[in-house]
């Protein structure tokens, strides 16, 4: 009796470790899926990656001066920060 009981137990844990591998390749058949739907929509096609233009690190420097008039940054500093930004 017992080893019937395994029996069935093996036969279905068997089952259901078919049934898992089925699943795994199914998400990964539909994570393939959305990729190329998401790589093939229109407005993807068309978007360029965003490319930032930043002023001259002088005229930063002046603008910053401007609105802020006891600022300690030096031209050094806007253009090390511009550097760090461009990255």
């Amino acid at each position: 009796m017992a080893n019937r009981q395994l029996a069935d137990q093996d036969k279905e844990l068997l089952q259901l470790h078919e049934r898992n591998g089925d699943l795994d390749l199914e998400v990964q058949n539909l994570k393939e899926e959305l990729a190329t739907v998401k790589r093939d929509r229109p407005e993807n096609k068309n978007s360029a990656p965003a490319v930032a233009e930043f002023p001259q690190a002088a005229d930063l420097l002046n603008q910053l001066k401007s609105q802020r008039k006891k600022s300690k940054a030096d031209l050094v500093d806007i253009e090390t920060v511009l550097e760090i930004l461009s990255t």
